[in-house]
């Protein structure tokens, strides 16, 4: 996988197969080897980018609290996605996005450049509001809230492979398949060690202003979007992600992955595979026949 200077950092990606574009942005906690099981696939159909984002994998790390609350930011992410895009003569694209660090950055990303993303797939979240008074953890509950201020403290102490115990604890997000899969546990604690502690505790904001123009955006647009969540997924939470993007964007179509929770890239990458491949077909036939 090359590493490249770009936006004043350095960005690990991968760049496979032919075809149309398609970008994938991953979660917190996790990095592009999270696409292992998908990337492939899609690569037999779609020239397929992957990145590390900032803090994660081998991209630029910002240890320095109070540095990273600029350095990790949804508007710098989505800087070092076009500046690697631009990088690569990528101009128009797919364009997906998993759980709030990648659902987030996509639909900022979308908001960006709306003429260049021909579609857009989330999973496993919503525009859900970071700032100074809300945070995502917040929407999940006393015990959600109460699991990630804990796993915070933990980072800051420990180390992301104290989070990493703690989960298997708490089981935050972690559904039984997860707990009970050695492999899943394998590449969680690969995830978890290559991700930068600061960066996990350092919340990129989402002020209500921004999502009403992300929204608005979406709507002026009538960009094709599909939400994914796992069958597993917290049904609280699934209900809630439904609700929160549908009132965003109406037109917001859902698909339910079964046997899968939070994580349906790497719990069932065979279906969550043939529902993004099928997403996407359906968006370009529909250009063929609107012309």
């Amino acid at each position: 996988m090359p590493i490249i200077e770009l936006n004043g950092i350095k960005i690990n990606y991968r760049d496979e197969g032919e075809g149309d574009p398609l970008v994938l942005i991953h979660n917190l906690t996790s990095n592009i080897k999270g696409f292992d099981r998908n990337i492939p696939e899609f690569a037999r159909r779609y020239r397929t980018v992957a990145a590390d984002l900032r803090g994660h994998g081998e991209t630029t790390h910002e240890e320095d609290p109070v540095r990273a609350v600029d350095f990790y930011t949804f508007d710098k992410l989505v800087d070092d996605q076009l500046a690697l895009l631009d990088h690569l003569g990528i101009e128009r694209f797919h364009l997906f996005g998993q759980a709030y660090w990648g659902a987030n950055t996509a639909l900022h990303l979308f908001h960006r450049v709306p003429d260049r993303v021909r579609s857009v797939a989330l999973s496993s979240t919503s525009m859900i509001i970071s700032d100074a008074e809300r945070k995502p953890y917040d929407v999940l509950g006393k015990e959600g809230r109460d699991n990630f201020l804990r796993m915070h403290r933990i980072a800051r102490t420990e180390g992301m492979m104290g989070v990493y115990n703690d989960r298997l604890t708490s089981g935050q997000f972690w559904g039984p398949k997860v707990i009970s899969s050695p492999e899943i546990l394998s590449a969680f604690i690969e995830a978890h060690e290559r991700t930068s502690p600061t960066a996990f505790v350092t919340i990129p904001a989402l002020t209500a202003d921004r999502r009403n123009d992300i929204a608005a955006t979406l709507r002026e647009t009538t960009v094709p979007l599909m939400l994914l969540l796992g069958e597993d997924e917290k049904l609280t939470n699934r209900a809630f992600f439904i609700e929160e993007m549908r009132a965003d964007y109406p037109a917001t179509h859902v698909m339910i992955i079964p046997d899968a929770g939070h994580y349906p890239t790497i719990e069932n990458p065979y279906d969550f595979n043939r529902a993004l491949i099928d997403f996407f077909a359906g968006v370009e036939r529909d250009v063929r026949v609107l012309g």
